[in-house]
Order: structure tokens, then C-alpha cells, then sequence
């Protein structure tokens, strides 16, 4: 989820025992008043970022410099939007990251866990390609009327008058009265007219059209496939290149996810699925995708329209909260710092935004056309890790910590107990770092459940595990390559010395700092009971 960043700051700029970015008066507060009464505008960020940063890849983000950039200012995830670009572009992308990644390894001396996802394009409609005659895009003028046809003829030749939509049944399911969004929201159409391939629209609010923007029609569910052919050709290249993330788009039911994962087959088993809610049936079947994705993303320009946007700050919230609540990683997207894809420097209410979804217990926030065409993708990554480091300062960790607790049904496992054990002592101690020993990653992600203040250290030997667990806030993944020791304890302690000496080398563990250890009594995934605290010794740091 999260890795060390040049522009961290150091432990050692601080005196003994005083750990940045805990606001201990806030965080355990007794009521939400005071919570907010004691919150320090003095008081400094931690040194570590916990809430992951996935960015879109695009025109902006083609050459091997600016994307080791974007991993040294904290992108965790890449993610390729397959809706543009072709095929070949894409593979080239993911050949750029896979090369980059490597580079900046050798760079930190360590193995950069770097994830890659990719989002389908799914049941987007989209509109076709402005005539050549009125150049890159047309007015439409409001209190005017366009048609939007499924004719073919207008398929590369949209004007004023005529636009063509690329769903073949869009007229036939539509009624007059309908709305329709063309190109996010921006120009507003309402249906007066229909017939077997064309609509007649009164244009409600114009603006200027482009060359394939998106359509969208709030509360009308339309029949058609869950993924297309061209989706299906995606899903089969990212199973031969075995990306770590599937992001399947305008998913509303539960048999989308089914559907994916028999796409992907036995070869495909291991890449994690995340469900894309973006209408409000998703919304009303939350559940049911919640018990059988890998992980959700919230994407609130096609959700707020159809949820209307004044209900969109609760759809939020409450999504969050019930994807929290069990353990499936959430992700916020669209709209986080859209002023940066032109200017170097974010609105105020852009950052608020973002603290905001930290506020609600969002682990990754999504960058969309910032990096994929904005003008400044690493200096946009770099001012959402700063903003998301001064927000998770003012979580209040207290009442969090308990809600989870309530919320843990009885009797709870062994590893779920050791979990509980080692975030609570992580929060008495006021310990540097959580570090788990994992084979799975379960053991971190059910220790990030509970939210600690201080990073949680996966070590485990396997790459594809660390790259999945940016999903999850908090947790830092780390790979160890040494071969397995014959005498188990000793290999357990060769990782753990392994990852605190890296810790101590990226400044946020000091000589003398509690650590929390979690860890299994025997080797092999499943084991995990134990938790204990140790203390950060110069010998760590020599190692």
C-alpha cells in the first residue's frame, strides 16, 4: 500500500521517544468533540504515508523518468485505463512499468513491489468520431436539438446535428423523457423523439463535444453483455502478462465478479479482482459484491449521476464503511485533484476532498487524468502523499480501534486475536512499526483491519503477494530473497533483523523504538498466534 518516499522526513529530526503525526490527545479522545478540540495545528504529519496512491497511466507517463518520478513521490499502483490507447500501447506500458520498477530497485537496493492494474472497459457507451470538417470537437448549443443514432453511417462522421452512440440497442431501451449525459456531465440532453435507431434530444445544457466521450443515462439499467469482446481480449492479456489487478468496470451484481473470474480461468486465478461500483444498482447490491471481490472501487462521476449528487457524500461514506467493516480494501476515484492536470498547485477544497475520504477510511485514492494526460503527473502524486500524511494524523484511532472491536464477531480466530493484540500494543507503546512475517499477506491484512497509526512491514519471499498487498491501507510491503534457513526460529529472525535494519536505513525506526512483532509458532501460511513487542537495537542496524 504504502513505500518510503524521498521527501519522507526522518525520525532522527526528532528527540528520543517522540514519534510525529500521532496527535495523542486527539486520537484518544472520549468523545467526538474533543477529538476535534484537541487536534494540533502545530503538532507534525507522520514520516509515513499510509494511504496507498494508485495513478493512471496515459500520454503523460510514457517515458521511464517521469514514471520513477511518480514511484520515488509515492505511487503504489499503475493502473492502465483500457478504455484508450490499443492493445500494443498497452503492452508496451506494461513492459515501460515492469522496466522502470526493476531500475528504481537497483536504485533503492531493494525490491520495489511495484503493482499493475488494469481497468476494463465494460458496459462504457461511448459516442464515435467528429467529422473531419469541424475539426476536434462540436458545439452543441442549448435549446437546440441533436439526434444520437446507432447508425453506423455516422460512426466516424458526429456533427452538430447527428451523434453517434455505439450501443447498437440504445434506442430501444430508452424512453422519452430520459436523460443523457454526454462526456462527464458536461452537456446535458433530454429525449423528446424516438425510433428503431434514433433519438431526437432537446440539448438542456451545451457545451463542446469531443471524439468518443462517454454517455451516460442516470437510473435506466440497460440489457446488455457484462463484458464485451474487446473486454475479452483485454482479460486475455492481462492472464499472459499476469498483472496483479483486475478492475472490472459498472459492476451491479455479484455475477459480473463470478462471470470475470471463469473468464480468467485457472491461469488468471491469482490476479486480484476489484469491482468498480459506478450506478446505483451496484450500490443496492453492495453486499452480495462485497462477499466475493477482492477489493472495490468507488468511482463518483458515474455514480453521482445516477445516485444524484446530492446523495453521493453518503453512497460514500456508507461503502466505505461496510467495505471496512469486512476487510475488503475501497478505493476512491474521479475528481481528487482535477486542477492539477493543468496547474501546479491544487485547489483548497481538492485537499479537503481527499482528507476527507481518508476521514471516511478510504485505503487508496485513485489518480485518474491528473497523471494519464495532466501536465505535472509526479508533482501531482507527490501533493496527494503530503495531503494524505496530514489526514491520517487526525483519525481518530480510539473510537476506530473500538468499532472494529465490536464489530469482530465472537469467537474470533487466532490470528485475528493476534492482530487485535498487536494493534493494541502498537497504540500503548506508541511502537515505530508493526512488523508481520507472512507467507499469504492474510496475516497483515487483518492487522490493517484495525487501522494502527504506524505502518504495518509485510516481509514475505513472494513478489506477487507484496505488489496485491498495496491494496490495503497501512500495510508496507517488503520481499526477502535470502534462501529459508533449515532452523525455522532463525529464519524468523534473519526477516525480522531483515526489515527492521531497511526500516532504521529509511529513517523511521530508530535504536531503541518498540516494535511490534506478529508472527506464527510454526512455518507455513495459517499459523499466525503471536505477537510481541521488541526494541530496535544498533545490532539490527549492522546487520
Amino acid at each position: 500500500m504504502v513505500w518510503p518516499t524521498e521527501d519522507d522526513q526522518k525520525l532522527d529530526e526528532y528527540d528520543a521517544m517522540d514519534l510525529p503525526g500521532q496527535q495523542l490527545p486527539a486520537a484518544h479522545a472520549h468523545s467526538p468533540l474533543d477529538h476535534i478540540l484537541n487536534l494540533d495545528i502545530k503538532s507534525p504529519a507522520g514520516c509515513q504515508r499510509l494511504t496507498g496512491i494508485i495513478a493512471t497511466m496515459g500520454k503523460s507517463t510514457t517515458e521511464v523518468e517521469v514514471l520513477e518520478k511518480m514511484m520515488s513521490a509515492g505511487m503504489n499502483i499503475a493502473l492502465l485505463n483500457l478504455s484508450f490507447g490499443t492493445k500494443d500501447e498497452h503492452l508496451e506500458t506494461i513492459k515501460t512499468l515492469r522496466q522502470t520498477a526493476r531500475n528504481y530497485s537497483i536504485k533503492m537496493e531493494k525490491v520495489f513491489p511495484l503493482a499493475i492494474a488494469a481497468r476494463l472497459p465494460g458496459r462504457k457507451i461511448r459516442t464515435g468520431f467528429i467529422s473531419d470538417s469541424y475539426g476536434d470537437s462540436v458545439e452543441l448549443i442549448a435549446g437546440e436539438v441533436v439526434r444520437l443514432t446507432t447508425d453506423e453511417t455516422y460512426k466516424d462522421r458526429c456533427s452538430t446535428y447527428t451523434v453517434y452512440v455505439d450501443f447498437m440497442h440504445f434506442a430501444e431501451q430508452m424512453s422519452k423523457g430520459n436523460y443523457v449525459l454526454l462526456d462527464n456531465e458536461t452537456i446535458q440532453l433530454k429525449v423528446e423523439m424516438i425510433s428503431s435507431t434514433t433519438l431526437t434530444c432537446k440539448i438542456e445544457r451545451g457545451g463542446f463535444l469531443g471524439s468518443y466521450k462517454d454517455v451516460f443515462v442516470p437510473n435506466v439499467t440497460f440489457d446488455m453483455p457484462n463484458y464485451t469482446e474487446t473486454d475479452k481480449m483485454y482479460i486475455d492479456m492481462a492472464v499472459r502478462n499476469q498483472l496483479d489487478i483486475l478492475v472490472a468496470s459498472f459492476v451491479n451484481s455479484a455475477n459480473a465478479i463470478t462471470e470475470l473470474r471463469h473468464l480468467m480461468g485457472e491461469k488468471g486465478k491469482k490476479i486480484a479482482i476489484v469491482a468498480n461500483i459506478q450506478t446505483i444498482e451496484g450500490f443496492r447490491n453492495f453486499d452480495d459484491i462485497l462477499s466475493i471481490a477482492n477489493g472495490i472501487m468507488i468511482t463518483r462521476q458515474e455514480l453521482g449521476s445516477d445516485i444524484t449528487p446530492k446523495k453521493l457524500v453518503i453512497a460514500q461514506k456508507n461503502m466505505i464503511a461496510r467495505a471496512n467493516k469486512a476487510n475488503i480494501p475501497v478505493c476512491v476515484s474521479a475528481h481528487l485533484l482535477s486542477s492539477m492536470r493543468y496547474k501546479e498547485t491544487p485547489l483548497r477544497s481538492e485537499l479537503l476532498d481527499i482528507a476527507n475520504c481518508i476521514l471516511d477510511g478510504a485505503d487508496a485514492l485513485v489518480l485518474s487524468a491528473e497523471t494519464a494526460v495532466g501536465q505535472y503527473p509526479a508533482a501531482t502524486v507527490a501533493c496527494m502523499a503530503t495531503i494524505c500524511k496530514e489526514a491520517e494524523a487526525c483519525i481518530w484511532s480510539k473510537q476506530v480501534f473500538e468499532d472494529f472491536i465490536e464489530k469482530t464477531p465472537l469467537p474470533c480466530d487466532q490470528t485475528t486475536g493476534a492482530a487485535l493484540s498487536a494493534v493494541m500494543a502498537a497504540q500503548r507503546s506508541l511502537a515505530a512499526a508493526i512488523v508481520v512475517v507472512t507467507s499469504s499477506g492474510k496475516s497483515a491484512q487483518v492487522v490493517a483491519k484495525y487501522r494502527p497509526r504506524c505502518p504495518i512491514i509485510a516481509v514475505t519471499r513472494y513478489a506477487a503477494i507484496a505488489r496485491q498487498l498495496h491494496m490495503w491501507r497501512g500495510i508496507m510491503p517488503l520481499v526477502y530473497e535470502a534462501d529459508p534457513c533449515t532452523d525455522w526460529q532463525q529464519d524468523l529472525d534473519s526477516r525480522v533483523n531483515f526489515c527492521t535494519k531497511w526500516a532504521m536505513g529509511q529513517g523511521f525506526i530508530r535504536i531503541g523504538d518498540p516494535i511490534v512483532l506478529v508472527s506464527g509458532w510454526r512455518q507455513g501460511s495459517g499459523s499466525t498466534n503471536t505477537m510481541r513487542i521488541i526494541y530496535a537495537t544498533a545490532d539490527m542496524a549492522n546487520q
